[in-house]
């Protein structure tokens, strides 16, 4: 068992930084290709329905202004009304075809249910 310990700690660390030195490149690489790859081929969402929940500040509310410059139709959710409004003003401006605002609260099933339909209903999708 001794002789078993001492293999091991003489041939992990080894294996380690081998595994190390040679796999890291690789990932860099593979990063930058990805990269490379999102930044070409951008995701066309032009004509597309988006629905963000919790649109009316925050991340929430800077993806809505995202989609909008891109010309996604928006449906925005979130429970403060009138600051949900602004966002969809805002998003308007800066490019959406549409964006209508829907006062939800996703903890309560009813309001989840009464959104999609609403989006349904307006969209078709």
């Amino acid at each position: 068992m001794d002789f078993l310990h001492r293999l091991l700690n003489l041939i992990a660390p080894i294996v380690t930084l081998h595994a190390i030195f040679f796999l890291t490149p690789l990932y860099c690489v593979f990063k930058v290709l990805c990269y490379i790859n999102r930044f070409i081929f951008k995701e066309d969402v032009t004509g597309k329905v988006v629905l963000i929940v919790g649109a009316s500040s925050g991340i929430g509310e800077h993806i809505a202004y995202e989609y909008a410059r891109r010309g996604s139709y928006l449906v925005l959710a979130a429970r403060r009304e009138q600051s949900l409004r602004d966002v969809a003003e805002t998003a308007k401006l800066l490019g959406a075809p549409e964006a209508i605002a829907i006062p939800t609260d996703v903890s309560q099933i009813d309001d989840c249910k009464r959104l999609i339909d609403e989006t349904i209903k307006r969209f078709g999708r």
